[in-house]
């Protein structure tokens, strides 16, 4: 077997291979690729005997009926530095509606507000998908919602029990992260086009929950030996369900479903935003914004940090 010169060599000969002599690789690139959750032993690197790798003809298979009839391009890479900054560029050029891109690796993955998202090696999902919404753009800022409310579908159909959403684009199981969703305005004619990426963690809860501020939960752990292909083509048919709901209807017609899942529905937390952090009692309005009811009347909020606290004054997520 040749050794890789390159870390993307490297992670090719992985997926092919599921084992590559590293002996030619600096320092650096071992480096990344133990922060991948790769085992490293002398000169080899080695994939774990769990790590299920994604197939385009798989997940395709897959899909229900509607979703195979939109989409245009699938297409699974093995490295990429975003999946979304990738499908964004391409947007510049050319319609993205109907295309789905993911990778098995992520070396620079993007949340909200531009946090990290940690893609180790063949686990976790990260995937970005460009839909087309016939809205005008400012009707278009509570898609996220209508997204987390299929990836908490998705999960709760397979089994995953405790799935909750976060205001505005988490998704929890038993309180604690396990997917994340970012939204981005791509094109504005001749009809509206977002590109929405998804991350979900699936195998990965021993090998980052060093690496990241709050607690994670695991899709693995929650529905043991879920399929990461099953896993993406029910998400996609969630949330291709949801976002096209939404461009027919908007948020207000899944408004009380949105309501029931919100964990923080009806309970005191804390938002904080730049300038400010105010405390109320939450809940989600038609529109999508965050309410929350104060000592001083009602505060409305369309983005920001929210974060509970619960009796004795620490914050939880």
């Amino acid at each position: 077997m040749s050794s890789p010169q390159s870390l993307s060599d490297a992670f090719e000969l992985l997926r092919l291979h599921r084992r590559a002599n590293i002996g030619g690789l600096s320092v650096d690139d071992r480096t990344a690729l133990q922060q991948a959750a790769i085992s490293l032993v002398g000169e080899s690197a080695q994939v774990a005997d769990d790590v299920e790798f994604l197939d385009a003809p798989t997940i395709q298979s897959t899909l229900a009926p509607a979703s195979r009839d939109w989409l245009t391009a699938l297409e699974v890479v093995t490295t990429i530095p975003s999946t979304n900054a990738e499908l964004v560029r391409r947007a510049e050029t050319q319609s993205v509606n109907g295309a789905v891109l993911t990778a098995e690796v992520q070396t620079a993955g993007r949340g909200r507000r531009g946090r990290a998202w940690l893609s180790p090696f063949g686990r976790n999902l990260a995937v970005s998908l460009g839909v087309a919404i016939d809205r005008p753009p400012a009707q278009v800022g509570a898609l996220g919602l209508a997204v987390g409310l299929g990836v908490h579908d998705a999960l709760a159909n397979l089994g995953a029990p405790g799935v909750q959403l976060k205001w505005p684009n988490d998704v929890l199981l038993d309180g604690r992260k396990v997917a994340g969703i970012l939204v981005e305005l791509v094109r504005l004619s001749p009809v509206v086009e977002v590109v929405i990426g998804i991350g979900i963690n699936v195998g990965c809860a021993s090998a980052i929950a060093s690496q990241v501020e709050q607690p994670i939960a695991d899709v693995a752990e929650a529905v043991p030996g879920i399929s990461r292909n099953q896993l993406l083509a029910r998400v996609l048919d969630h949330v291709l369900a949801e976002s096209h709901a939404f461009a027919a209807s908007s948020f207000p017609a899944m408004h009380a479903r949105w309501r029931n899942a919100h964990r923080h529905e009806g309970k005191t937390v804390t938002v904080t935003t730049p300038t400010e952090r105010v405390s109320g009692v939450a809940t989600v309005l038609p529109s999508g914004a965050l309410a929350l009811d104060t000592a001083g009347g009602r505060r409305e909020f369309t983005g920001g940090e929210v974060s509970v606290r619960p009796p004795g004054g620490e914050v939880a997520p």
